[in-house]
């Protein structure tokens, strides 16, 4: 959700906060998740 702009990087410790796991949008399944790439400055 954050990059796809719908929340906003301030928001996130309010959401924490609030410990409503609804107010962070939808939750998906890690079923077939890898890591696809890295970057470091």
């Amino acid at each position: 959700m954050l990059a796809c702009g719908k929340i906003k990087a301030e928001e996130i410790p309010q959401i924490i906060e609030q410990k409503d796991r609804t107010k962070a949008g939808k939750t998906l399944p890690a079923h077939g998740l890898y890591l696809v790439c890295v970057r470091y400055k």
